[in-house]
This record gives C-alpha cells, sequence and structure tokens, in this order.
C-alpha cells in the first residue's frame, strides 16, 4: 500500500491547476473507469490514467503483444512479447500507484463489464465493438470516451446519451459499416496514437473532475499529415435513429493447441478434421507474412474451390473474422491469431517454399 504522500505526489500537478484543488483530486479519487482496449489508443489513455489518482481502472483486451505493436503501444516492451496486453497494462499501472485498484480482463468486450463504472473508454478502434459499447453506455446512462486512429488521421469525441443534450455514437454513424481498413494493412503513425490517446485521456478527467470542458457534442478531427485539428459539431437530429440489427452469425474459433493437433490428424471436437480436411490461408499482407507463416498456409488469392474446411489466420483474429463472412463455405478463424500461435509455441516458417507441407 502507497503511502497518502505518494499518491499526493503523483497528483500534486493536478491539483496546481486553476480550479482544480482537493475538489478535483477528491473526485478522481472516487471515479472508476473501464479502458476497452491497450493497443495503440488503449496504451497511452492508461499511462496517462495511471497517476491521475483514480479509484480503479478496469482493462479489458484479447490481444497479446507482438513486436509490431511496440512502436506506438508504449506500455509494452520485448519482454513482453506474447504476453496479455490486459495483464501488462495492469502491470504497470500498479508499478505508478499501488493504491489504484486495477482489475485485467483477457478476453472481448461484454456490455455487462460497463456496470460499477463511471466512465468508459472505448480505445478498441474497432465500429464492431464501439457500436457495442454506446448501446452497453446508453442503457447503464454512462458517458463514454471514443477515438479512433489509421494511417495519418485521428478522431475523439465523448458520447453521453442519458446527457442533457443526448448523443452518441449512432447519431455519428446511423449505418451499419464494417471495420475498414487496418493498422497492419494502411499504416499508422506512432506519435499519432500518443496524441489521439493523450485527448482521450484528458476528456477522462474532464468528466470526472471537471478538468477541462469534455468533448460532448463535438467530434475532434486531426490530420497529421499537416498537424491541422478542426472541430466539427455533433447533435441528435429529429430523424435520428438507431441503425437496424444485423443478424450475422460469428464464425467458429480454434484454439492454437486444436489446429495444431488437427494438422497432426487428431480430432477437432465431435468431427476428424486432419490436415488433409483443412487449408490455412493467411489473410495478412505479404509483408506480415515475411515475418512467418504456419506451415502450409496459403493467401487468399490461392485459395481453390474444394471441399476443405478454411482455417483463416491473421495477427489477432480480426481481420480472419472479417474476411471469413465474406465466403460462402465453412471457415473456422485461429482464435488470436499468429500472436497466440506463436505464444504457446507452436513453429512458424519463414521461407515460402516450406509452406508445401503441414508437417515441422
Amino acid at each position: 500500500m502507497t503511502t497518502p504522500s505518494v499518491r499526493r505526489a503523483l497528483t500534486a500537478r493536478t491539483a496546481a491547476l486553476q480550479g482544480a484543488g482537493d475538489r478535483a483530486l477528491e473526485a478522481l479519487a472516487r471515479a472508476r473507469v473501464l479502458v476497452v482496449g491497450a493497443g495503440g489508443l488503449g496504451a497511452p489513455v492508461l499511462q496517462y490514467l495511471a497517476g491521475a489518482g483514480l479509484a480503479r481502472v478496469t482493462v479489458v483486451d484479447h490481444d497479446v503483444v507482438d513486436p509490431s505493436n511496440l512502436a506506438r503501444q508504449v506500455l509494452f516492451g520485448l519482454a513482453d512479447v506474447g504476453r496479455p496486453k490486459s495483464e501488462v497494462a495492469a502491470e504497470r499501472l500498479r508499478a505508478v500507484d499501488p493504491e489504484l485498484e486495477v482489475v485485467a480482463v483477457t478476453g472481448w468486450f461484454d456490455p455487462a463489464q460497463v456496470a460499477g463504472h463511471d466512465v468508459v473508454v472505448d480505445a478498441a478502434d474497432s465500429v464492431v465493438v464501439t457500436r457495442a459499447v454506446s448501446d452497453a453506455c446508453a442503457a447503464a446512462g454512462i458517458p463514454f470516451v471514443w477515438g479512433t486512429v489509421l494511417g495519418y488521421d485521428g478522431q475523439v469525441s465523448v458520447f453521453h446519451d442519458a446527457g442533457p443534450e443526448p448523443v452518441d455514437f449512432h447519431d455519428l454513424h446511423p449505418d451499419v459499416l464494417p471495420d475498414e481498413g487496418s493498422c497492419a494493412v494502411d499504416g499508422v503513425l506512432p506519435a499519432l496514437c500518443g496524441a489521439v490517446g493523450s485527448v482521450m485521456a484528458a476528456q477522462v478527467t474532464a468528466l470526472v473532475a471537471g478538468l477541462g470542458e469534455p468533448l460532448l457534442g463535438r467530434v475532434l478531427t486531426v490530420d497529421a499529415r499537416r498537424w491541422r485539428w478542426t472541430e466539427s459539431p455533433l447533435r441528435r437530429g429529429p430523424d435520428s435513429r438507431r441503425p437496424a440489427a444485423v443478424a450475422e452469425a460469428e464464425p467458429e474459433t480454434i484454439a492454437p493447441s486444436a489446429l495444431a493437433a488437427a494438422l497432426g490428424t487428431a480430432p477437432l471436437g465431435t468431427a476428424p478434421l486432419g490436415a488433409a480436411s483443412l487449408v490455412l490461408v493467411d489473410v495478412r499482407t505479404p509483408e506480415e507474412r515475411a515475418s512467418g507463416v504456419i506451415a502450409g498456409s496459403i493467401p487468399p488469392e490461392d485459395l481453390q474451390p474444394d471441399a476443405r474446411t478454411v482455417v483463416a489466420v491473421c495477427a489477432s483474429g480480426r481481420r480472419a473474422t472479417a474476411w471469413a463472412r465474406t465466403l460462402d463455405r465453412p471457415v473456422v478463424v485461429l482464435d488470436g491469431g499468429i500472436a497466440a500461435w506463436r505464444a504457446e509455441g507452436h513453429s512458424t516458417v519463414l521461407d515460402p517454399a516450406d509452406a508445401d507441407t503441414l508437417y515441422r
């Protein structure tokens, strides 16, 4: 347990702000914040919230640390590769303020997780997740901070369906749209993640302690090519609507250990899925695949129509899930992607010529 003087030192510069003082510190000390995503945006958000003097931070992330994360996900180092991001993030936060209660959840966002929190931060950078967060926060009457980055572009806003002027993510994007683009495919400027994540963290302290004016009803956009920030108003109009629910079944997933067993002709579930019954399709970019593939993998353009079950592989499972929905044939997704495969100690091959055999 940290002594009171340690936490006071952590929050001394905050207390010194005009209009802050003990009032702001007391508000922060009662606040419970849920952060969904500990990646490019979540990492800087969590880093700045670590010393904010909060009561509790809950970190939700399903992924593990990958070397490609390190340039922008500033909480992590090489020694953390293969470890769950939520657990590593929790350790870093506790190292800053041992008095802070930190809850690490390794898994996907569940709407039930918003209960017991005062503010939610959506740092998952996924339209699918954001819609789920928006609905959960609207049902619970909780404000949430949202941010997104891709390439040289970023946006930040604050939504509160139960606020005096209700507004939520559906008012910004009323139509159901899939996740488009990814950092792996389109790239992202590492420092942009820090810039947008810092603004997101500041929205938490604005909401909780009145330290500045939150971006309620405003969308802040940054163009990092010219470092130009613009603000656009957002209001709920008389014709505002929620997107129609889309009944879209999630593809089945397969754990790395189960896939390794299946490639050795062991049964998967109740049906035998031996190596001859599978075709591994790696949907990552050529640059990503050059760092290593599961032996036997092929790129999407080489997939042929046949009776084999497709196993879709990407970095973490997200792109593979989106790609799987485009196929009209049985597809299972490697749970956690190539990162989880490697984390469990399964090998990959570097030479594409080695990819004509399923055995290592």
